[in-house]
């Protein structure tokens, strides 16, 4: 998802006056509104539900949720006390080498088997990083055919996708710990009541639940390169997580060749 204040921006002229209001509200006090639910921040501001639901969508969210997250993230930001990493450029260079030669180990035969079968490849994301690795992914996979949708990352989107599933689909998951203990707990009653995808975790380069859950896993290295006391695990760049969708991809492309698929 786009940084909070540009997507008001960007669709200020869908808003009504109330609904102004309302935003001017929320971001001048970010912290305070991210911890409202729906119905109390819909009484603090005397405003109805369903008319912050209405001006979630009208700003690109796909609900109060969302908004939410945005929210947190404004916070966290104000109260940054960063400290920069002189080391990071070293850093990302160790990183992305080490990213190239966990890639070499991979057979990925019967993932790629998986994934030329697949009618439907459903990328979820946790996060905002996360939902621009998913972009890449969903591009990356249209240039070369394949059918992917990426789906918001609302809970309720991955029950909406299970039961949407057909045969041999392929879901890639992408999360930075893989520990959400919430989608962890979905994906478990997903398998056990639904057995139609073939599930792929895409985390950060350490055990997680998320990997013990799918059937295929893919790791990637991250790096930070500011502390802050607002996030615990500071400010994390993913370049190798790019790094690695191309390779997978380019990889892909020559398994193609190789077994007659191209």
């Amino acid at each position: 998802m786009a940084n909070l204040r540009s997507m008001v921006y960007r669709n200020s002229d869908k808003l009504n006056s109330s609904e102004k209001e309302v935003l001017q509200f929320v971001m001048a006090n970010p912290e305070e509104c991210s911890k409202l639910s729906l119905a109390a921040l819909a009484k603090k501001l005397y405003v109805s539900e369903s008319a912050i639901f209405r001006l979630c969508k009208k700003i690109g969210l796909s609900g109060y949720s969302e908004l939410r997250f945005g929210l947190e993230d404004m916070a966290q930001a104000a109260k940054n006390a960063a400290s920069m990493n002189s080391n990071f450029p070293k850093e990302l260079k160790n990183a992305s080498e080490t990213a190239i030669k966990y890639f070499e180990t991979l057979d990925l035969d019967g993932l790629y088997t998986d994934l030329e079968a697949a009618p439907m490849i459903y990328l979820y994301s946790t996060g905002w990083q996360q939902e621009l690795i998913a972009q890449y992914l969903h591009h990356e996979l249209f240039m070369i055919g394949k059918n992917a949708t990426i789906l918001p990352s609302a809970l309720d989107e991955l029950k909406i996708a299970s039961s949407r599933a057909k045969a041999h689909d392929v879901f890639f998951i992408i999360s930075f710990s893989g520990d959400n203990q919430e989608i962890n707990d979905e994906i478990a009653h997903m398998e056990l009541t639904n057995s139609q995808f073939k599930y792929v975790s895409f985390t950060n380069l350490r055990q997680n639940k998320l990997s013990y859950l799918a059937q295929y896993n893919l790791y990637f290295p991250a790096i930070t390169y500011a502390s802050s006391n607002a996030l615990p695990n500071g400010y994390a760049a993913f370049a190798p997580a790019y790094i690695l969708i191309d390779l997978f991809i380019s990889q892909y492309l020559t398994w193609r060749q190789k077994n007659g698929k191209d």
